[in-house]
């Protein structure tokens, strides 16, 4: 285990006291419900507003910078309250970079190019920073003969892809802000019961109250949107707070339960890459194909809809606990591998269909 806590008698024993992670967890919410009505009150002063149009679903202008609130509560909360090691240290200077490119790109509109360098750069620091921490990764993947540098790129690659994952599920009022919330709270439990570092269990209470607390103010109907600076921030603090946490032995049931752990935004970002290659558009091209645009053509509500991805989300990260936790035999986890594998194909089949069924397929190109 990496926590230096030990499951005794069946109870849970925390470096620090529980009052000290309920205080964070409080202070967050609390602290992201103050700033954020001000903060979009200076939005719609400045004119930094969402407006509606191609892919998107609001028909009214929205005032953005709800992300910047995330920001400043995360960072300044771990900033007063937690004692800083490298992890942190390294969190906040790439949550810094990232929170500028996105704020950039609320104001401004980014090309994605220079969107994706901004998003690659606070991977690197994190990565390069800790890299003695994904050793055993590349010993694991040497016996596969891949150096260092290679493994180190592809967990670059991979914080990219879920920075991405989670901006695109960002298309519909309090969707990312409750899928983060859930998987914030699913990973806090899972570094109770099973390792990770104090810091880190308390970094993801922080997010889980954040993400809460701007609830308030983005589930439909939103009265302000977080942007890309808080979409690509929840997807960057989830990911690099999940490899902080993971542990040796690097094998197929952690690979699989950090599938299910992260398995609404992986699937969405999935269907888009598969949809987009499918029809030779620009993988960057935004459409109206995402998983919740289906469900809306179905007739079902922005709220309704919410409910149910958060039902999913729900399911999959109690799943993801379980299979980071337990130790599972083999036969057991092939099984669960193939019955994945079949539940992915036949999504997608079935999320094919219902897109060219109801017209989806033929929306035109966003930003």
């Amino acid at each position: 285990m990496l926590f230096p806590n030990q499951v005794l008698g069946g109870k849970i024993h925390l470096a620090h006291p529980g009052w000290f992670y309920a205080i964070l967890f409080l202070a967050s919410l609390v602290g992201v419900l103050v700033l954020t009505p001000l903060l979009a009150k200076f939005a719609l002063f400045k004119d930094i507003v969402d407006k509606p149009g191609m892919h998107k679903i609001h028909r009214r202008d929205k005032p953005l910078l709800g992300g910047l609130g995330l920001f400043l509560c995360f960072a300044g909360i771990i900033l007063v309250a937690l004692p800083l090691d490298d992890k942190l240290i390294s969190l906040v200077a790439a949550t810094v970079i990232l929170t500028v490119t996105g704020l950039i790109d609320d104001i401004y509109d980014l090309k994605p190019l220079y969107k994706v360098f901004g998003q690659a750069a606070a991977a690197v620091i994190v990565v390069l920073w800790n890299a003695h921490l994904f050793r055993f990764m590349i010993e694991y993947f040497a016996d596969f003969f891949l150096p260092a540098g290679v493994v180190l790129f592809l967990i670059i690659g991979w914080l990219v892809l879920m920075i991405n994952a989670f901006n695109m599920i960002d298309g519909m009022d309090g969707l990312a802000a409750g899928t983060a919330a859930i998987i914030f709270l699913a990973m806090a439990l899972l570094s109770a019961i099973e390792g990770g570092t104090p810091n880190v269990h308390a970094v993801q209470l922080i997010g889980a109250g954040a993400c809460l607390g701007f609830l308030v103010f983005n589930f439909n109907p939103a009265k302000v949107f977080m942007g890309d600076t808080g979409s690509m921030l929840l997807g960057f603090i989830l990911a690099t707070t999940h490899l902080f946490t993971i542990k040796y032995p690097f094998d197929a049931q952690l690979v699989l339960g950090s599938m299910f752990i992260f398995a609404y935004p992986a699937l969405d970002v999935g269907y888009a890459m598969y949809r987009r290659l499918r029809k030779r558009s620009p993988m960057l091209k935004a459409d109206k194909g995402h998983i919740h645009h289906v469900f809306l053509s179905l007739g079902y509500s922005v709220r309704k809809t919410a409910l149910i991805i958060y039902g999913a989300n729900i399911i999959f990260a109690l799943l993801a606990v379980v299979l980071l936790s337990v130790d599972i035999p083999s036969p057991s986890l092939l099984i669960i591998w193939i019955i994945t594998a079949l539940g992915v194909i036949t999504a997608f089949a079935k999320l094919t269909a219902l897109s060219e069924a109801n017209g989806l397929d033929k929306a035109g190109p966003g930003s």
